[in-house]
Protein backbone atom coordinates (compact mmCIF):
# COMPACT_ATOMS: atom_id res chain seq x y z
CA UNK A 1 0.00 0.00 0.00
CA UNK A 2 1.88 3.73 -1.30
CA UNK A 3 0.37 6.39 0.65
CA UNK A 4 -1.63 8.74 -1.12
CA UNK A 5 -0.70 12.38 -1.22
CA UNK A 6 -3.79 13.07 0.72
CA UNK A 7 -1.72 10.96 3.53
CA UNK A 8 1.58 12.32 3.09
CA UNK A 9 0.66 15.87 3.03
CA UNK A 10 -1.17 14.97 6.14
CA UNK A 11 2.12 13.23 7.60
CA UNK A 12 4.03 16.37 6.87
CA UNK A 13 1.66 18.62 8.78
CA UNK A 14 1.27 16.53 11.74
CA UNK A 15 5.24 16.10 11.75
CA UNK A 16 5.33 19.94 11.13
CA UNK A 17 3.06 20.27 14.19
CA UNK A 18 4.75 17.72 16.21
CA UNK A 19 8.31 18.60 15.97
CA UNK A 20 8.77 21.78 17.57
CA UNK A 21 6.58 20.49 20.69
CA UNK A 22 8.68 17.45 21.05
CA UNK A 23 11.65 19.49 20.53
CA UNK A 24 10.15 21.82 23.55
CA UNK A 25 9.40 19.02 25.79
CA UNK A 26 13.01 17.85 25.55
CA UNK A 27 14.27 21.38 25.68
CA UNK A 28 12.65 21.67 29.06
CA UNK A 29 13.36 18.27 30.13
CA UNK A 30 16.68 19.21 29.98
CA UNK A 31 16.81 22.18 31.58
CA UNK A 32 15.07 20.49 34.02
CA UNK A 33 18.44 17.78 34.70
CA UNK A 34 20.81 20.77 34.42
CA UNK A 35 19.39 22.57 36.98
CA UNK A 36 19.22 19.17 39.33
CA UNK A 37 22.68 18.63 38.27
CA UNK A 38 23.25 22.34 39.70
CA UNK A 39 22.09 21.36 42.93
CA UNK A 40 24.19 18.64 43.90
CA UNK A 41 26.98 20.56 45.07
CA UNK A 42 24.59 21.85 47.07
CA UNK A 43 22.93 19.06 48.42
CA UNK A 44 26.60 17.60 49.08
CA UNK A 45 27.24 21.06 51.32
CA UNK A 46 24.14 19.87 53.16
CA UNK A 47 24.75 16.28 53.72
CA UNK A 48 28.07 17.25 54.72
CA UNK A 49 27.12 19.80 57.39
CA UNK A 50 24.84 17.26 58.45
CA UNK A 51 27.40 15.02 59.10
CA UNK A 52 29.66 17.16 61.15
CA UNK A 53 26.20 17.89 63.22
CA UNK A 54 25.97 14.27 63.77
CA UNK A 55 29.85 14.13 64.89
CA UNK A 56 29.07 16.63 67.40
CA UNK A 57 25.58 15.35 68.67
CA UNK A 58 27.87 11.90 68.83
CA UNK A 59 30.71 13.62 70.90
CA UNK A 60 28.14 15.74 73.13
CA UNK A 61 26.39 12.42 74.23
CA UNK A 62 29.77 11.02 74.63
CA UNK A 63 30.38 13.58 76.86
CA UNK A 64 26.31 12.96 78.74
CA UNK A 65 27.39 9.38 79.00
CA UNK A 66 30.28 10.12 81.08
CA UNK A 67 28.73 12.78 83.22
CA UNK A 68 25.90 10.20 83.94
CA UNK A 69 28.64 7.89 84.77
CA UNK A 70 30.00 10.33 86.93
CA UNK A 71 27.14 11.10 88.65
CA UNK A 72 25.78 7.57 89.82
CA UNK A 73 29.69 6.92 91.11
CA UNK A 74 28.74 10.15 93.25
CA UNK A 75 24.65 9.34 93.84
CA UNK A 76 26.35 5.81 94.98
CA UNK A 77 28.80 7.01 97.19
CA UNK A 78 25.95 9.37 98.93
CA UNK A 79 23.69 6.63 99.35
CA UNK A 80 26.44 4.71 101.12
CA UNK A 81 27.64 7.74 103.31
CA UNK A 82 23.89 8.36 103.85
CA UNK A 83 23.53 4.59 105.34
CA UNK A 84 26.78 5.11 106.97
CA UNK A 85 25.44 8.47 108.87
CA UNK A 86 22.23 6.24 109.83
CA UNK A 87 24.44 3.74 111.62
CA UNK A 88 26.51 6.17 113.40
CA UNK A 89 23.48 8.55 114.69
CA UNK A 90 22.45 6.56 117.65
CA UNK A 91 26.26 5.85 118.63
CA UNK A 92 26.56 9.19 118.64
CA UNK A 93 23.72 10.21 120.11
CA UNK A 94 24.42 7.77 123.08
CA UNK A 95 27.98 9.02 122.99
CA UNK A 96 26.59 12.47 123.49
CA UNK A 97 24.36 11.53 126.20
CA UNK A 98 27.64 10.17 128.14
CA UNK A 99 30.07 13.17 127.63
CA UNK A 100 27.27 15.14 129.02
CA UNK A 101 26.61 12.72 132.20
CA UNK A 102 31.08 12.79 132.46
CA UNK A 103 30.82 16.64 132.15
CA UNK A 104 27.99 16.95 134.79
CA UNK A 105 29.72 14.30 137.36
CA UNK A 106 33.12 16.53 136.28
CA UNK A 107 31.53 19.84 137.88
CA UNK A 108 29.84 18.48 140.55
CA UNK A 109 33.67 17.23 141.28
CA UNK A 110 35.08 20.49 140.59
CA UNK A 111 32.37 21.96 142.76
CA UNK A 112 33.35 19.29 145.78
CA UNK A 113 36.95 20.91 145.35
CA UNK A 114 36.36 24.27 145.68
CA UNK A 115 34.00 23.58 148.52
CA UNK A 116 36.82 21.55 149.98
CA UNK A 117 39.16 23.78 149.44
CA UNK A 118 36.88 26.73 151.14
CA UNK A 119 36.44 24.53 154.29
CA UNK A 120 40.36 24.07 154.26
CA UNK A 121 40.98 27.45 153.67
CA UNK A 122 38.40 28.67 156.59
CA UNK A 123 39.51 26.42 159.02
CA UNK A 124 43.22 27.03 158.42
CA UNK A 125 42.07 30.24 159.29
CA UNK A 126 40.05 29.35 162.26
CA UNK A 127 42.66 27.56 164.04
CA UNK A 128 45.31 30.76 163.25
CA UNK A 129 43.08 32.82 165.27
Amino acid sequence: MTPSIETAIFALAVSQLLVPLLNGMLARRQVKHEQAADQVPLLVQRVEAIGADVKEIKTELRVVREHDAELRLVDQRLRGLESWQGEARPQLGQLTNNVHVLMGERGARQQLQRAANLVVAAGGERSDT
